[in-house]
């Protein structure tokens, strides 16, 4: 399996901060993301305890600029602007080099609602992502958000037809039930089982 550097990898993604006054390059904000939730610390506030608690470790292994690291507030404003689904392909990338995937083997295609995502009243539904991962193991290969205003069905079928998998036993529920996802899974060179629903008797 072919390994990537990650941080050279997050050093390539889209910026939309100006240019001017950036204290924290974001490879070094998002790699502190990255190994804060990898060990437990997830939302904003665990993240800055994270970076408390570490301060020595992370400046002598990240070197950021001046010695300085990001509070909570910074890396929440920073995590708003990234474009999940460019930091979830750069994730799969990684990932890919880690996790073994074998002839046949079962990979669950699911979708959830994120509880505490809505960022106002005024939003209609809390955000949901669709995650690939590993029956056996539980490892999750990617995670991608769908577009507001749409549901998680254009989004899966993006994903089989975007994704270099090819062997493969995905599982999915009666969400999916589509022909143009299945035939997406088909044309992948990979196989599925589906919950069908009762009207749907001439999927085959």
């Amino acid at each position: 399996m072919r390994t990537i550097d990650l941080r050279e990898e997050l050093k390539q993604l889209a910026d939309k901060r100006r240019g001017q006054g950036q204290r924290h390059h974001i490879d070094v904000v998002l790699l502190i993301v990255i190994m804060a939730t990898m060990s437990g610390y997830k939302g904003y506030r665990p993240i800055g305890d994270f970076v408390t608690r570490y301060k020595k470790e992370l400046i002598e292994y990240l070197k950021p600029l001046k010695d300085r690291l990001p509070s909570f507030l910074t890396i929440r404003r920073i995590l708003m602007q990234v474009d999940t689904n460019q930091f979830s392909n750069l994730m799969f990338k990684w990932v890919s080099g880690y996790v073994e995937l074998n002839d046949d083997e079962w990979v669950s295609i699911d979708g959830k609602a994120i509880q505490g995502s809505k960022q106002s009243e005024e939003d209609k539904q809390l955000a949901h992502m669709v995650s690939l991962f590993k029956n056996n193991s539980k490892e999750v290969l990617l995670s991608k958000q769908t577009q507001i205003k749409s549901n998680e069905i254009p989004l899966v079928q993006q994903i089989i037809e975007d994704l270099p998998l090819n062997n493969l036993i995905f599982t999915l529920d009666s969400l999916h039930c589509q022909s143009q996802t299945l035939d997406a899974i088909k044309d992948s060179g990979n196989d599925y089982v589906v919950c069908v629903k009762s009207n749907q008797k001439k999927i085959t």
